[in-house]
Parts: C-alpha cells; sequence; structure tokens
C-alpha cells in the first residue's frame, strides 16, 4: 500500500510538472513571435508578478532623480507633470554653474578652459557630451553614495519616455533576467543589483563585436524605423540577420554607449564610477568615459553595464527658437524646429494633453505613415506590450 501510494504521488508531481510546462510554453508562443531558423531560444519563465514593483512610483528603482538648474521652471514643470501622468516620482536635483565650482575642484579638461569662458557657460544635463556636465554627473552619484540607495534612476530635465514605459521596463526586466540567467528576483529589487549601469536612454549603445548573447523582442510597436531615429546602434549584422533591426528592440551586456538622457545605477555602480571618474578626474566627455567603462576599454577597470537598443528614454524639444533648447550651447536665433521627441513613438510629452484630459486613445508621433509592425493610434486600456526571448547565435 505504501508503494502504490508513493507511486500515485510521483504520478501527480510529473502531471503537474507536466501541467505547468505546457501553460508556460503555450503562454509565450502565443503572445511572442517566434523566429523561424534559430539555433537555441530559450524564453524567461520568471512571474510577472515578481515584477510588480516596477508599477510602483519609483519604476522598481529604489528612487527616482531629475536634475536641471533651478531657474528653468519651464523644463522642470514639464518634467514632473509627465512623470505625474506616467505614475512616477522625481526628486530633483540642481545643476551646477561655474560660479559653484573651485577651479582647483574642476576636471583636468575644464582647468584648460580660459576663465572668461567659463564665465560664459553654466554645467546643465542637456543631451551630447559637453564637459561640463561633470559637475553635474558626480552630483547625482554622490546623492547615490550618500543616500546608501541600492539602485537608482537618474533623468535629465528634457528626458521623454513612451507611455508604455512601466511595460517596456517590465519586459526590459524580463530580458535582463534571462540574460544573466538569474534563477530568482526580489520583489523589492525586480532589476536585480548584480549591475553596475542600465544605459536605458542615450543616443545609441551597442554591445561588444562578438557578442552572441542577447534578447529580442521582435514586432515591437513602440520602436521607431532606423530612418526615424536619432543615432546609430552599434547592432551586429548577425543579429540583424536574425531579427530585423527596423522592428526589434534588443537587450544586451552593453560596451559601449552616447548620452545621458536616462541611466540607471546601483550603489556599488555608483561609487565604482566616482572612483574612476571623479578620484582621477577624466578630460573627455563623461558620457564617453561612462562607455569606456562599460567596455573596459581606454585602460579602464570594466563595469557591468546592460542596455535596450533602441533606448527607451529619449529627449524632447519643444517647437520654436533652438535657443530655448539648451543653456551650454549657442544657436542662432533665428533658428527655429518644430516638436520632436527623439526614438519614441508614442512620446508622453507629446501627448501630453490627451494624458491630461484622461484620454484613453494616444497618437503615434508617426501617425500619418506608420511602419507596417507600428500603430497610428492606440488605447491605453488595451494595449499589451509584447514578451521577448532569449537568443544564442
Amino acid at each position: 500500500m505504501i508503494l502504490k501510494g508513493y507511486k500515485a504521488l510521483q504520478l501527480v508531481a510529473i502531471c503537474l510538472a507536466t501541467y505547468l510546462l505546457l501553460r508556460a510554453l503555450f503562454r509565450h508562443s502565443i503572445e511572442t513571435p517566434w523566429p523561424g531558423q534559430l539555433p537555441y531560444i530559450s524564453h524567461n519563465l520568471i512571474d510577472s508578478n515578481t515584477l510588480n514593483h516596477i508599477q510602483n512610483e519609483t519604476l522598481g528603482f529604489e528612487h527616482i532623480f531629475a536634475i536641471g538648474l533651478p531657474e528653468r521652471t519651464d523644463k522642470r514643470d514639464f518634467l514632473t507633470l509627465a512623470s505625474s501622468l506616467s505614475g512616477f516620482k522625481l526628486e530633483w536635483l540642481d545643476g551646477v554653474k561655474p560660479d559653484n565650482l573651485q577651479q582647483k575642484a574642476m576636471p583636468k579638461v575644464l582647468m584648460k578652459i580660459p576663465v572668461r569662458l567659463l564665465e560664459e557657460m553654466t554645467i546643465d544635463i542637456e543631451a551630447g557630451s559637453e564637459y561640463l556636465k561633470h559637475g553635474a554627473y558626480y552630483s547625482r552619484m554622490l546623492a547615490v553614495v550618500e543616500n546608501s540607495y541600492s539602485t537608482a534612476l537618474i533623468m535629465e530635465d528634457d528626458a521623454d519616455w513612451d507611455i508604455s514605459l512601466k511595460a517596456q521596463l517590465t519586459e526590459f526586466a524580463h530580458g535582463l533576467h534571462s540574460i544573466q540567467d538569474n534563477k530568482k528576483v526580489s520583489r523589492e529589487a525586480p532589476y536585480g543589483t548584480n549591475w553596475d549601469v542600465l544605459w536605458i536612454g542615450g543616443c545609441m549603445s551597442g554591445p561588444s563585436s562578438n557578442e552572441t548573447h542577447f534578447y529580442a523582442i521582435p514586432n515591437d510597436p513602440t520602436v521607431p524605423s532606423v530612418e526615424q531615429r536619432q543615432g546609430a546602434a552599434g547592432i551586429p549584422e548577425s543579429w540583424k540577420q536574425t531579427f530585423s533591426e527596423n522592428s526589434t528592440r534588443y537587450i544586451y551586456q552593453a560596451a559601449t554607449g552616447c548620452c545621458l538622457y536616462g541611466y540607471a545605477v546601483t550603489g556599488q555602480g555608483a561609487r565604482k564610477i566616482l572612483a574612476a571618474l571623479s578620484v582621477d578626474h577624466i578630460e573627455i566627455p563623461v558620457d564617453n568615459a561612462l562607455s569606456d567603462l562599460c567596455g573596459g576599454t581606454a585602460g579602464r577597470q570594466s563595469i557591468s553595464c546592460y542596455a535596450p537598443s533602441p533606448n527607451l528614454i529619449g529627449t524632447f524639444r519643444r517647437a520654436g527658437p533652438s535657443s530655448q533648447d539648451s543653456d551650454i550651447e549657442s544657436y542662432d536665433p533665428s533658428h527655429f524646429h518644430d516638436e520632436r521627441s527623439w526614438n519614441m513613438v508614442f512620446s508622453t510629452k507629446r501627448n501630453i494633453h490627451r494624458l491630461a484630459a484622461d484620454e484613453k486613445t494616444l497618437h503615434s508621433q508617426w501617425r500619418d505613415a506608420p511602419e507596417k509592425w507600428q500603430q497610428a493610434e492606440i488605447n491605453l486600456g488595451d494595449f499589451t506590450y509584447p514578451r521577448g526571448l532569449l537568443v544564442d547565435i
């Protein structure tokens, strides 16, 4: 009788395991377009409930910072409104002006700039790789270290993101854990802490040239086509042959990057960055120096960086004169431009009036000519972000 009971329990366990496996496989095969010919495919099976903290007011990070000059109330108001309508909260850090910097404390490259020019400059966090971003950059790292945050997301004051950012970040977390082969994920740290930088917003990023391990989200309706993007991505040709670069979002370990519209650091990562870039003083733009750290190039000690391509956080420019965009660059006063959000299909800031009015139908930036995998508009209540898959080629 004991033997029969044991065999019955064994049979029940086998049936239950088979059911759970088939359920997982069928669920993912329905939600995810499987490419036809791949040597190896594996899906991440982390329970979505584990990643629920990404839906909270800090997007699953311990803290969110935004940085900008206090007098640019236009940018502060816009970013605060956009984040509120997207369901997360920011803490503002003030940008730094040259008057507040001691000459001997400046990075070496700043010490080479004539004082008369420094007096005309401000340190802000505008797009690009200006030398004068160093002081503001260090203040962000110090804020993470001083507060002992396990993770923090840092945004520029003109950042923009897709209206589905929380869903995008949830799938990004799936991809991150798939690449790292994480078996268990803490609900309190849904991205984990075994990384230094998540370069989720910038002009471009790329893996090492010989990388064969990545996570792909094919036919992503929030991916702009190559022609619609700002900046080039360093995606290997073998990846593009497996999944179309036009319509796929790739997630990978990053060896290079550019621009700092939005990125996350762990406490350990912030300490490594401060040790490498602040203590030693750098002589190149800070995003280039961070890229060297991610790739372990230019004599830098390697840190652990991960990124999506295209990026999940971009930069926004209001319609009007170019002079209103930046506090550290000079523009022709007669130059005007249209409203634009770089690398975002369903831009939060371009849909700000619809979101404020609690409208559910939101418009693509390319509403008049969407690509075949895109939509002209989406209903926020009905939209489901696609699932991705882990690939080795």
